[in-house]
């Protein structure tokens, strides 16, 4: 966008001057986001409605992921409102059941009947005032908006909404108050409130609508400003049972100073108790919050940590609030992508997080402090950029199960989730192992989530392949839901494979990875590990660059783009510098033909097992043509000749970008690897202009090596160590037989006879101390 940190100076003084020439409609709460939406203002997209059935010219234009988009109704069917943008929707279930989208336009709102969400049909219309910012929620048969437009809160009556007519009861003014930036329910009380408004210090104000007609200013919580929030009923045991509890995403000076999370008891409004206020780290504007299901954790979103460069990523926050009065911070999560994320919502498990630019993004949530998206719409399809466009907000909770998102520039969407949740989750505790010992005794742990409903783990198992094949192995079941499981000993110098598998007591069967065994963990066996070569990409080690491409040749560098074109905005180890195809910001990728990044040779010969290791980052997934691959090739004669290791073809999932570390066993890919072991990664664009974006990053060359730990005896002579068996007889006959003087047990010495083989197995069959 060309912005920068410095726009927070002089936010509220742009802000007035916007306002002399109509861009807003108040600047009583101005604040930093409402100026960078004013300033990334694109044309709205008009076009007829689009429902299933119909060509699928726009249905199909949008990139998604376990979501069906049943109907799509562009800004300029909301006639006669003024259309130039949407903003908030939420929805409304008439007492017969039939469902309603309340969309947010320019100039008021409209509701769509989608009950048959394939035929939706516009059934009413209400005017407000002409402003990008309107937040609407629902209480009972109400209808209840609100604008930085001014005219307080619109009430809008629903009662009739089924033969076509929504009315407007009032727009509740009075006393100075006129504008608000969002309107806040607790359908557990039906109580109604306000934030971001030009009365009560912009703080959380509370409005009794005991008569829907005649709206009343009554208290609040008003220490500072309140952006957004949720009150609900705490319904965990405790001192805070049964109140109204309300979490504040607020700050002073508008949100910017001490911008965080308050925790309030507004059970009273006249007489709301602070319970906690906390912070987080990277914070820029906190937007927007809402609790998990069970209410033990709160996700916040922060609207101004990704394009000010804050977090490389769309990155929510999480907190703890088990314990309202100890509540802190824990972690966060990603989607991945360069977006703002703006507002959440969660049912059951999922997480529905509308992010502007790329879209709804639909998360499991069964893991509330790990969530792993699992669907999404993605509504803006230019860019997945950190800008205020696309997706603006989103509502989960029609009884059929339909979606609805509302988009600044594209209208309203009604879409299904596709995805199916299993009835568990299992992770690792920590990284799986990519070499382990050959003595044995490694443990691997795992957690398993089980969702609500009286799922129970029957069995969990290690499936472990040392050659021959999968065995299982028992894993013991521990605290919070784990199991683990300690290694056998293996034989050095081998490879192993393993994933894990649980069965639940209704017969589900799931594993990690999750189509495993087609995909495992692969480990090493080895008794310790010598590092050879390691290039955090720093400085040039002698890495080479040729190719045919017109443009978009391999460099090394801080990554320079923001992520929105399929390129990464950081490196793979987080030292600063990879290799990249251009580096630069903006429309820059592979153009017309390849560019070759060639390794320093390797020297590979040394005794050990030699295992290369690399980050590498791939995309051909931006835009509509998809047709381009990206090839790995390794050379053991400095070069002369290559042979193909990895390629990435158009579609494959590896092509959606991201760092992954993947491993190049030496030794199975050469028979006797050399002192010139080159590698090669070749990125092309020979389709049809596709947006090709490689990178490469953390390359290191590990020898792994064997090492006689030594027997539990004197007869045991080969591994696996700390076992006796067969192997370990065979291996003494082959000493006997050679004269090995190791294998000369009793007197005459220098003789070898029966009495040898005889005292060998006396040992033998007293087994391991």
């Amino acid at each position: 966008m060309g912005l920068n940190l410095s726009i927070r100076s002089f936010s509220l003084s742009m802000m007035t001057a916007c306002s002399l020439v109509g861009l807003a409609g108040s600047t009583a709460q101005a604040h930093d986001d409402d100026l960078r939406k004013l300033l990334d203002q694109k044309p709205a997209v008009f076009g007829e409605i689009w429902t299933q059935g119909m060509p699928v010219q726009r249905g199909g234009g949008f990139d998604a992921l376990n979501m069906t988009l049943l109907s799509h109704i562009p800004l300029n069917n909301f006639s006669p409102l003024v259309r130039n943008g949407g903003n908030d929707c939420w929805g409304y279930v008439s007492p017969s059941g039939r469902e309603y989208a309340i969309m947010g336009v320019t100039g008021g709102y409209g509701f769509v009947d989608i009950t048959d969400p394939a035929n939706p049909v516009i059934v009413d219309t209400v005017g407000g005032p002409s402003s990008l910012w309107h937040d609407v929620k629902v209480v009972g048969e109400y209808a209840y908006g609100v604008s930085e437009g001014g005219s307080g809160i619109q009430v809008m009556d629903m009662s009739d909404i089924e033969s076509g007519n929504v009315n407007l009861i009032t727009n509740f003014i009075g006393g100075g108050y006129s504008t608000t930036h969002n309107v806040i329910t607790n359908e557990d009380t039906g109580s109604l409130w306000i934030s971001g408004a030009n009365v009560g210090n912009g703080g959380l104000v509370h409005i009794d609508i005991s008569n829907p007609a005649s709206p009343a200013i009554d208290g609040g919580w008003t220490n500072m400003y309140v952006h957004d929030a949720q009150v609900t009923t705490w319904t965990r045991p405790g001192v805070f049972q049964g109140r109204e509890i309300a979490f504040l995403a607020s700050g002073f000076s508008g949100g910017f100073s001490q911008t965080g999370l308050r925790i309030a008891d507004v059970t009273d409004p006249n007489n709301p108790i602070d319970i906690k206020t906390l912070f987080y780290p990277n914070a820029g504007y906190s937007h927007q919050v809402w609790t998990s299901h069970d209410q033990r954790y709160l996700y916040l979103n922060d609207e101004l940590d990704e394009g000010d460069g804050l977090v490389p990523s769309t990155t929510t926050r999480i907190f703890d609030i088990s314990d309202l009065a100890n509540a802190q911070f824990v972690g966060t999560f990603t989607t991945g992508k360069a977006a703002v994320d703006h507002n959440l919502y969660t049912k059951g498990d999922l997480i529905f997080e509308a992010n502007y630019r790329s879209g709804l993004r639909i998360l499991d949530g069964i893991d509330p402090t790990a969530p792993v998206e699992i669907a999404y719409f993605d509504t803006h399809p230019e860019d997945d950029a950190a800008s205020f466009n696309g997706a603006w907000s989103s509502y989960p909770y029609f009884p059929s199960g339909n979606i609805i998102i509302s988009d600044i520039e594209r209208g309203l969407f009604v879409v299904r989730l596709d995805a199916q949740l299993p009835p568990i989750r299992t992770s690792m505790q920590s990284e799986a192992p990519a070499q382990v010992v050959p003595a044995g005794g490694d443990q691997l742990s795992i957690k398993v989530l089980t969702r609500a409903g009286g799922t129970s783990i029957d069995t969990a198992e290690l499936m472990l392949d040392t050659g021959s094949g999968f065995e299982s192995i028992a894993m013991d079941a521990g605290a919070d839901d784990t199991f683990s499981v300690a290694l056998p000993a293996i034989a050095c110098d081998s490879q192993v494979s393993y994933y894990f598998r649980i069965t639940t007591n209704a017969g589900f069967v799931g594993t990690l990875p999750e189509n495993a065994p087609s995909e495992v963990f692969n480990a090493v066996v080895a008794s310790s590990t010598t590092v050879v070569f390691n290039d955090d990409m720093e400085t040039n080690t002698g890495w080479s660059v040729t190719g045919s491409a017109s443009d978009g040749q391999w460099e090394r560098g801080n990554p320079a783009g923001a992520g929105d074109r399929g390129d990464p905005s950081d490196d793979a180890d987080g030292s600063g510098q990879c290799y990249l195809t251009d580096n630069e910001s903006g429309n820059s990728d592979v153009d017309n033909g390849d560019t070759i990044l060639t390794s320093p040779a390797f020297d590979a010969s040394a005794p050990g097992h030699p295992v290369l290791t690399y980050s590498l980052w791939y995309s051909n997934s931006v835009g509509s043509n998809i047709d381009d691959s990206l090839f790995v090739e390794a050379s053991n004669d400095d070069g002369d000749t290559w042979i193909p290791v990895f390629e990435i073809g158009p579609g494959d999932p590896s092509s959606n970008g991201g760092w992954v570390e993947r491993s190049i066993d030496l030794a199975d890919l050469f028979a006797s690897p050399s002192s010139e072991v080159r590698l090669r990664f070749i990125a092309s664009d020979l389709g049809e202009g596709s947006v090709v974006e490689a990178g490469v990053d953390a390359v290191h060359l590990d020898m792994l090596e064997c090492e006689n730990p030594g027997g539990c005896s004197d007869a045991d002579l080969v591994e696996p160590f700390g076992q006796l068996n067969l192997q370990d007889v065979f291996a003494f006959l082959d000493l006997f037989n050679s004269n090995d003087p190791s294998a000369d047990l009793t007197a005459p010495f220098g003789q070898f006879n029966l009495q040898d083989v005889f005292a060998y197995l006396s040992i033998f069959n007293a087994g391991c101390p």
